[in-house]
């Protein structure tokens, strides 16, 4: 009997170990701080009639910034989403930027030559923006419905001058990524960026985004295109 229960005792203690080290195996499923959005409906009424903040554009806000560099996303089950806005003359005349949302969230308008990012768990997303009156919001959204996986990275590119823009996306544009890494090496990072994971690095839950700030500009860092004027000596003829 005693031998019996010595028994029972280790197969107890095995299944215990066994079942510890699946739930250290088992990947923790990640969560948003974002809001939930059905996006088998379209926006409605209050995603188009509202009262919100505004950005100025490209013709006002000549801010630079430093050129784009790829980042590793904080949680290696995240999916990153770049979205950038090329240089045209047409964007660098822009005196209201539009804004733009994520699942009804304001993110950081798209400026002439800008890019960010965004880091979301993987799942579908609403992409939207609409171009406020100042402070009021009246036109259709226009946006995208995004499926990201874990792990994965997307580029988002934002092109009012598209001839091929949809009536539903307007000017979202999802590149492929070869193309979209290409475009992007030639924009600034003018704004901050933003995790919506909503683990943070020590496992605990955090209601807000992180807002991601970048890195203070420096001229010496961009590469010089033009040789500098010298005064010629005449000792080197």
């Amino acid at each position: 009997m005693r031998y019996l229960l010595l028994s029972l005792c280790c197969i107890g203690i095995l299944a215990g170990c066994h079942s510890k080290a699946q739930l250290k195996t088992e990947p923790q499923t990640l969560t948003a701080t974002l809001p939930s959005v059905d996006t088998n409906k379209e926006p409605g009424l209050m995603d188009q009639y509202h009262v919100g903040k505004f950005s100025v554009g490209g013709w006002v806000n000549q801010k630079l910034g430093q050129y784009f560099q790829p980042i590793q996303p904080q949680n290696p089950q995240a999916a990153v989403i770049y979205l950038y806005r090329p240089d045209t003359r047409w964007n660098q005349q822009e005196i209201a930027a539009a804004n733009i949302f994520v699942n009804g969230q304001r993110i950081p308008s798209l400026l002439n030559n800008h890019y960010y990012w965004i880091e979301l768990p993987a799942g579908t997303y609403r992409i939207s923006t609409s171009r406020p009156l100042t402070v009021f919001h009246f036109q259709e959204p226009k946006y995208i419905d995004m499926s990201v996986d874990a792990g994965q990275t997307y580029y988002l590119k934002y092109d009012e001058e598209n001839p091929a823009r949809k009536e539903r996306t307007g000017p979202f544009l999802i590149m492929q990524e070869k193309t979209g890494h290409h475009e992007i090496a030639f924009t600034r990072l003018k704004s901050s960026s933003y995790n919506f994971v909503a683990q943070d690095a020590s496992g605990n839950i955090r209601n807000k985004p992180q807002e991601i700030k970048p890195v203070k500009y420096d001229e010496k860092s961009d590469v010089l295109l033009v040789k500098p004027f010298k005064i010629w000596n005449p000792l080197t003829w």
